[in-house]
């Protein structure tokens, strides 16, 4: 399976992921500014308040908390520059989901100076 395969199946498995969360999906914005700083794979809504942004990473062995720390840093800054604006009404929570071969999906909230693992799902 090429890479754009892999990426195709894991953004499919990710969305069914986010819906077993208990979020609605919605379509990234593609036209904003932020999105040109802060490209987002999925958004998931939870009510009228609570968003999940997501961005989508396929690693290429297993996966641990220094592993994601250095191999998403880039995102996980990003992550945090959007979570130090303010976002209004909006609790806004920002996840790095890492896929190492497998098929298993790793979930890693972006808080202001760590990550933390919350789920790990297998396929």
């Amino acid at each position: 399976m090429t890479s754009h395969e892999s990426f195709h199946s894991l953004k499919n498995r990710s969305a069914k992921l986010l819906v077993s969360r208990g979020y609605v999906p919605v379509q990234p914005v593609t036209d904003n500014e932020l999105s040109h700083s802060i490209p987002l794979h999925l958004i998931g809504l939870k009510g009228d308040y609570e968003a999940l942004c997501v961005r989508l990473r396929l690693a290429r062995g297993s996966v641990s908390i220094p592993y994601v720390e250095s191999f998403c840093r880039f995102d996980i800054c990003q992550f945090r520059s959007l979570l130090s604006r303010s976002p209004g009404n909006m609790f806004l929570r920002c996840e790095v989901w890492v896929s190492p071969p497998g098929h298993a999906i790793h979930c890693y909230e972006v808080l202001s100076h760590t990550i933390r693992e919350v789920a790990a799902y297998a396929r």
